[in-house]
C-alpha cells in the first residue's frame, strides 16, 4: 500500500528540503529518501515514502526471542514498566506496535489486561502464543483501536515515527482513553544534540523506516486540543541512555563492514557515549523522550 505523509494538521508554517539520506542503518537499496523540515512547528517527515516501505522490515527486522529471553529481557530494563505504574490508576492497557512484546509481557506479569495491536504477522502469533495477550493484527492502528475497548493506559514506545498518520492516530488514542487515562510515547528527539551534530547521519533518522520526527513541544500543543494535559517528560531515563549509546555506536559501525571492525566501534561507541554524555543529559537534548499525557477527567 503506497501513501504520503502530511505536515501538522493546521499549520501554515514553509516546509524546506531538509536531507536526502540512503538507508544507513540497514542498506536494504541504494536508493535516497528526501526529508522535509517546517519553519514553524518543527516537524521533519519524509516527504516520498517508497512504494513497498514493508522491505525496508525484513523478516530481520524483529527476531523471536526464546521464552527464556523474552523473560530475561523484561527483567533487564524495567523503565517502561514502572513510569507506567506510577502514573497509571487502573488495569486496562493498549500497547500499538509492541513487537514481539517485552513491554506487554512486563504489563501482564504486573496485572495489566493487556491489548495489542501490531503490523507483523509472526509478531502478532508470537504475542498470542507465547505471551497470551490479545492481539489485533493491522498496519492502521486508528482503524483497528475502534474495536479494542476503552483502556486506562494507552503506549507508543517507539512507534509513531513509524506510522503513516500520526495524527489520526493520536486523535483515536485520545478518543479510546478512559477519563483521567494516561498516553505514553517515547520517540526520537529531533532536537537532540547528536542530531545537531551529526545531521543526515544520525542514525535516529533510520531513513525510510522513520516517517516522522516530531518535537515535544509540537505533540504536546496536538494532545491538548484533543484534552490531554503533559505529566510526565524526560529525556534522560534510562532508555534515553540507551538510545543515546545506540546512536554513537551505530554512527561508527555504519561505514564499515568487516566484522571485527565493527565490534571495536561498538565498543568504542559505548566510550564516546560516556564522554559525551554531560552533552546530551543537559535541558531536553537526549536522542529519545518519553511523555506522559492525561486525558482531562
Amino acid at each position: 500500500m503506497t501513501f504520503v505523509t502530511r505536515h501538522t494538521p493546521n499549520c501554515t508554517g514553509k516546509e524546506t528540503s531538509l536531507f536526502l539520506v540512503p538507508d544507513y542503518n540497514r542498506r536494504k537499496s541504494d536508493e535516497h529518501f528526501p526529508y522535509l523540515r517546517c519553519g514553524i512547528c518543527g516537524l521533519i517527515r519524509l516527504s516520498e515514502v517508497p512504494a513497498r516501505l514493508e522491505d525496508y522490515y525484513k523478516e530481520d527486522y524483529y527476531s523471536m526471542p526464546s521464552a527464556a529471553r523474552l523473560r530475561a529481557l523484561a527483567r533487564r530494563d524495567r523503565c517502561r514498566i514502572k513510569t507506567v505504574q506510577h502514573y497509571t490508576q487502573g488495569k486496562r492497557l493498549l500497547e500499538i506496535g509492541p513487537a514481539f512484546g517485552a513491554f506487554a509481557y512486563q504489563a501482564k506479569q504486573a496485572g495489566f489486561q493487556v491489548d495489542t495491536i501490531e503490523m507483523d504477522q509472526r509478531c502478532c502469533d508470537y504475542l498470542e502464543r507465547q505471551i497470551g495477550v490479545k492481539t489485533v493484527c493491522s498496519s492502521r492502528p486508528e482503524i483497528a483501536i475502534e474495536n479494542t475497548g476503552k483502556h486506562d493506559a494507552i503506549a507508543l514506545w517507539h512507534v509513531i515515527e513509524h506510522l503513516p498518520d500520526p495524527w489520526e492516530t493520536l486523535d483515536a488514542a485520545a478518543a479510546n482513553l478512559d477519563a483521567g487515562g494516561v498516553l505514553f510515547i517515547a520517540t526520537p528527539n529531533p532536537e537532540a544534540w547528536q542530531f545537531e551534530m551529526m545531521g543526515k547521519y544520525w542514525p535516529h533518522l533510520d531513513a525510510p523506516r522513520h516517517l516522522y520526527l516530531l518535537p515535544i513541544d509540537l505533540l504536546t500543543q496536538k494532545v491538548a486540543a484533543l484534552g490531554l494535559k503533559r505529566i510526565y517528560q524526560t529525556t534522560t531515563d534510562s532508555e534515553a541512555k540507551r538510545w543515546n549509546r545506540f546512536g554513537w555506536q551505530r554512527l561508527l559501525m555504519n561505514p564499515l563492514r568487516n566484522k571485527g571492525l565493527r565490534g571495536a566501534a561498538f565498543i568504542g561507541g559505548f566510550a564516546l557515549s560516556l564522554l559525551l554524555s554531560p552533552f546530551e543529559f543537559h535541558g531536553c537534548r537526549g536522542s529519545s523522550y518519553t511523555v506522559a499525557y492525561r486525558k482531562n477527567p
